[in-house]
């Protein structure tokens, strides 16, 4: 028996069901009932489960455990558990707006003791909060410096660390972050179902949202073990003058400060971080970002982007880059034939039939608001006029290949600051940093990106509208716009 039919006899005998008056209600016959229940066969569609859920009554947490349970039937439990954390990824997606900036103090200096004295070059640290003063100390100090370095080989799953530096972007500091973490070696969720590898991913955007100049490495292993067996102080945050070496529950630790000590901990970590690879690839120029946009659409495999907006390149014409390209950019001359090229190359790849765009009502209704697209980044144009948003957004509907869709279900609420391109042979995540600069950070893990492609290839299709049900709901929000 599944888990599903297991489910579903356990309800039927506890709410005493009656088969008949059930298939009946269902229209369908006893015998396709009985295979449900004895596991032989699966109900084909949710509607069904649902239908079924419906008669007994089901209390909400027991419809949702009978539809969650068919889920995990149909396309098995490893499978499930790795969408829904993709899933809750792409929902949680940190937004700008919302990371609470921790208050700096000014006071900075090496660790202290319980006395309140300076140890001279080495200090047992012996709680978690001992841990975190040696840290906060003397990363503080290190952001005072003119060229200030910080290196963290550990995993980005201390809240107070990750929450510190995030609110170092408010001071503007030019702190160099580099970090080396680890990746499972495995699609082996933990004991929660939850990914690890999505987990840290989602722990490190913020620094990258807060402008932070950070850069971050990986290599593989087994996350659990490697961090649960006897390996001593696995974890070391380095600056420039000091080090802390600490236990990977962050609870104790070890404080130096002698130079030759420090120097020894950097060598090693710049070895470490020789033997492994980047894990994003930040695009930090328009000329740069064109061309990588460029190289990735060449791709005539399968591709998605997932965004709150519609991708609207593909419907601006060389007129709309002339009349929207700013003037007064220094090099516009070179830009603007570059500009139109890129969007002649677009319109090729993406209104294709291998091309998936999803996109939500809410982020029609951005576009429609502000006339700013987020691909184009911030300074290089003016936002359309309100004519020319409806002009678009016509051109968009008109498209034959009805390879636009909007998203329902929890995906209608997608972060305004969420953009995602994935294909089988490269992706980025697409959002704006603190500083309102547009940001894409290139996928250089395989599994992550994979993750990702597995989670767009098998979208439920009650997260989508049909491409008519779209048309009348966007054709409504413009509508809408002129009243």
């Amino acid at each position: 028996m599944t888990s599903f039919s297991a489910l579903l006899s356990a309800l039927v005998e506890q709410k005493n069901i009656q088969i008949y008056p059930l298939t009946q209600y269902c229209s369908l016959d006893r015998s396709t009932m009985y295979k449900y229940l004895n596991g032989k066969r699966l109900p084909p569609k949710q509607a069904l489960v649902e239908r079924i859920a419906d008669y007994m009554r089901l209390s909400p947490s027991e419809y949702e455990e009978l539809i969650t349970a068919w889920k995990i039937a149909q396309v098995g439990e490893e499978n499930y558990y790795n969408r829904r954390n993709v899933e809750n990824f792409i929902l949680n997606f940190p937004d700008v707006t919302k990371i609470d900036p921790v208050i700096l103090s000014s006071a900075s200096g090496s660790a202290e003791t319980k006395s309140g004295k300076a140890s001279a070059g080495c200090q047992a640290l012996t709680s978690q909060t001992m841990v975190n003063n040696a840290l906060s100390r003397m990363i503080l100090k290190e952001t005072a410096k003119e060229n200030g370095r910080l290196a963290l080989l550990l995993q980005p799953d201390n809240e107070y660390l990750f929450h510190f530096l995030s609110s170092l972007g408010e001071s503007e500091c030019a702190l160099n972050i580099e970090q080396i973490l680890c990746l499972n070696n495995s699609g082996q969720l933990d004991k929660s179902n939850q990914s690890p590898n999505l987990m840290y991913l989602q722990a490190v955007l913020p620094l990258y949202i807060r402008a932070l100049d950070y850069t971050i490495y990986y290599y593989y292993d087994n996350v659990e073990s490697h961090f649960s067996s006897f390996n001593g102080l696995s974890c070391m945050v380095l600056t420039g003058d000091a080090a802390v070496a600490c236990t990977s529950d962050y609870r104790t630790g070890i404080f130096y400060s002698q130079t030759e000590t420090v120097q020894l901990l950097w060598e090693l970590f710049r070895n470490y971080k020789e033997k492994c690879s980047l894990l994003f690839h930040p695009v930090r120029s328009v000329t740069d970002e064109l061309n990588m946009l460029q190289t990735l659409g060449q791709s005539a495999e399968v591709n998605y982007a997932v965004q709150p907006e519609p991708c609207l390149m593909p419907f601006i014409t060389p007129d709309m880059v002339e009349k929207y390209v700013y003037p007064e950019l220094p090099d516009r001359k070179t830009l603007v034939p570059m500009l139109i090229d890129f969007l002649a190359f677009q319109k090729k790849g993406i209104l294709s039939n291998h091309f998936h765009v999803y996109h939500t009502l809410d982020g029609i209704r951005s576009f429609l608001k502000t006339g700013k697209i987020s691909e184009i980044p911030e300074g290089l144009c003016a936002p359309f006029s309100p004519e020319d948003r409806k002009l678009l957004i016509a051109r968009m509907l008109e498209n034959p290949q009805d390879n636009y869709q909007l998203l329902r279900g929890p995906l209608q609420y997608l972060p305004h600051n969420f953009h995602l391109y994935v294909s089988p042979s490269g992706g980025y995540l697409l959002f704006t940093n603190r500083l309102n600069q547009t940001v894409y950070l290139l996928f250089e893990e395989p599994c992550l990106l994979a993750s990702f492609l597995d989670y767009l290839n098998n979208l439920d299709v009650n997260c989508l509208y049909t491409s008519e049900q779209s048309r009348r709901l966007i054709s409504s929000q413009c509508s809408h716009s002129d009243s």
